[in-house]
């Protein structure tokens, strides 16, 4: 993964770590290097060693979250003087695909299904695959953006109004971070 800076003045020191879906820093894959300088005007390629010994699922995709940050350079001059810096950090999902999944994953977004419990939304994803929903609405209500984990569920946890039935149509985001084509469902 390259990581660039195109300030030719700013030197960084570059820090990242894999944290799992909890949120927790895991030891299952390795960043390297773990922290370095970046000088203005260069770029590092940041690599990630799969250290799992075969020991995620092997019928589901697994999350991980991979974490730059960048932390900006003071000079010498500035040391004393009051001073606001900002250390940006950005977050990317990893996906830990195994090799041989019943499926393609272009064919996961056609199977979610809806479930309605009172004005609460159930979204459930039988597949082997995160499934990242977008511009989901239920009649004229916009509903929020939501991941549901492979065979898993996700309750929205926001109040359908009552008259709302029917269909719900989304959009899911691919593997290349695009949008699908809007697809549409029938809530149960």
């Amino acid at each position: 993964m390259p990581v660039t800076n195109n300030d030719p003045a700013s030197v960084y020191l570059i820090q990242s770590w894999i944290e799992n879906a909890g949120d927790q820093k895991d030891t299952q894959f390795v960043i390297t290097p773990p922290l370095f300088s970046m000088q203005g005007k260069k770029e590092n390629t940041l690599r990630i060693i799969n250290a799992t010994n075969h020991q995620l699922p092997g019928d589901r995709e697994s999350l991980f979250w991979v974490n730059v940050k960048a932390i900006p350079a003071m000079e010498k001059d500035q040391k004393n003087e009051n001073t606001l810096q900002l250390a940006i950090i950005s977050r990317i999902k990893m996906f830990y695909r195994p090799t041989h999944l019943a499926m393609a994953p272009e064919e996961a977004p056609a199977m979610l299904r809806f479930r309605r419990s009172g004005s609460i939304l159930t979204l459930i994803n039988p597949t082997p695959y995160f499934i990242t929903v977008t511009n989901m609405k239920a009649g004229n209500s916009n509903l929020p953006n939501t991941m549901v984990p492979p065979k898993g569920e996700v309750s929205n946890g926001v109040d359908i109004p009552h008259a709302v039935t029917g269909d719900i149509s989304f959009q899911t985001i691919n593997d290349y971070g695009a949008l699908t084509p809007l697809i549409k469902a029938t809530m149960q």
